[in-house]
């Protein structure tokens, strides 16, 4: 099975300095975490977002969150065929109609936007046409099922380079993926969201893609069998005011696109 696996240690309380938790969230007191740590899949550029959030959750509550990042495709496909995820986070509404609709059994609430993002191209050179700034070997995430790479293919249609610049792609399983070559300077440039710009100073934004190029990237949450009581609190503190500023701190946009 593909994707990322790993139980991350939660420890990130500093970056979350003010961020308390209201008491809607719970507490070790009122919350029965269960058996077992809230599974939470994760679209890959949620990593820093997803981290922080489980570590104020857990603060709160005491009720431990695991986390796996890659690809929402991938993490879809991984729950589809049985991983016991109990939320899913996804950076399109793609993935979370397409669980919808090959494993409903698995669903156990309505999806909930909680958030948006921008479209960028980073690398280390000078601002320049999208074309220009295509025409060496650039990385962007795999178009065929990976939303990061689909808004990207879409806007660079929309654009009308997509069929001279496409032989120069690499694709990846996720954004981060993309953005990781550019930083290493095995590529000249990456197509990423502007979130996943944030996290490499080294790397310049080169072009900001217009956003009536692509359609509107949502991030759609969605509880699956399992989340019991404490996945729903996790996920109503992810929409409520404690995860919107986790949210704004690393740069994604409110669910109805304001910053």
């Amino acid at each position: 099975m593909t994707g990322i696996f790993a139980r991350r240690a939660v420890a990130m309380l500093a970056l979350l300095t003010g961020a308390l938790l209201s008491p809607s969230t719970g507490s070790s007191e009122t919350l029965k975490c269960g058996d077992r740590p809230l599974l939470v899949f994760a679209a890959a550029s949620l990593t820093d977002v997803i981290e922080a959030a489980a570590a104020a959750f857990t603060a709160a509550t005491e009720c431990p969150v695991a986390i796996s990042v890659a690809g929402s495709s991938v993490l879809a496909r991984q729950i589809e065929a049985g991983a016991p995820a109990t939320l899913f986070l996804s950076a399109n509404s793609e993935w979370v109609t397409w669980l919808e609709t090959n494993a409903a059994e698995r669903i156990s609430g309505p999806p909930r936007v909680l958030a948006r993002n921008r479209l960028v191209v980073v690398g280390r050179a000078d601002p320049a046409e999208i074309a220009d700034l295509l025409s060496t070997r650039f990385a962007m995430a795999d178009p065929a099922h990976v939303p990061a790479g689909m808004y990207a293919k879409t806007a660079l249609e929309a654009l009308g380079v997509w069929t001279d610049v496409a032989s120069n792609a690499i694709f990846t399983e996720n954004v981060r993926l993309a953005l990781s070559l550019a930083e290493r300077g095995d590529v000249s440039t990456a197509i990423v969201y502007a979130t996943d710009a944030r996290m490499e100073p080294g790397l310049n934004v080169l072009y900001r893609f217009d956003d009536a190029n692509y359609p509107e990237i949502r991030y759609e949450a969605v509880l699956l069998t399992g989340a019991g009581e404490t996945g729903g609190a996790f996920l109503d503190m992810l929409a409520g005011p404690e995860g919107q500023e986790i949210l704004a701190k690393y740069g994604f946009l409110a669910p109805d696109g304001t910053p």
